[in-house]
């Protein structure tokens, strides 16, 4: 077996002359150049002025649903006839005491319905807050 001292040195590759001067050019010259893209986040000009007109307009138009929907309750019940409510109040298994309960009539009202306190009343000389008290407990 020869041994390695034995066997000839010798450079059997040769480099090209101006190989490492031109070597980076080369290179450079055959990689693409990206150009950096905006992601999807990148693009905070979008979501800084159309996220907050969305959320505007999502209040407003709920808001302006929720009044519209209760002035049409307002509306539909105002059309219905009394002679129809009057026969509904008959039929429901509501008693006095509970209709009373839900309306919570003050003098105002009582004003307005014709129904006023006055001297003349059924139950002889007491005053208005024991003719309320009465009545109260009548129901």
């Amino acid at each position: 077996m020869k041994k390695l001292d034995d066997i000839e040195r010798k450079n059997i590759f040769e480099v090209p002359e101006n190989y490492f001067d031109d070597l980076a050019l080369k290179i450079q010259s055959r990689t693409e150049v990206l150009t950096p893209s905006k992601g999807f986040w990148q693009n905070q000009f979008v979501f800084r002025y159309a996220l907050p007109a969305v959320i505007i307009a999502a209040t407003l138009i709920f808001i302006f649903k929720q009044k519209v929907s209760s002035s049409n309750v307002d509306e539909l019940l105002a059309s219905v006839p009394t002679e129809h409510l009057i026969a509904y109040l008959h039929e429901s298994d509501m008693s006095e005491h509970e209709l009373l309960e839900v309306i919570q009539l003050d003098l105002n009202d009582a004003d307005s319905l014709n129904l006023k306190i006055n001297e003349n009343n059924p139950f002889g000389n007491i005053n208005e807050i024991e003719l309320k008290s009465v009545l109260e407990n009548e129901l």
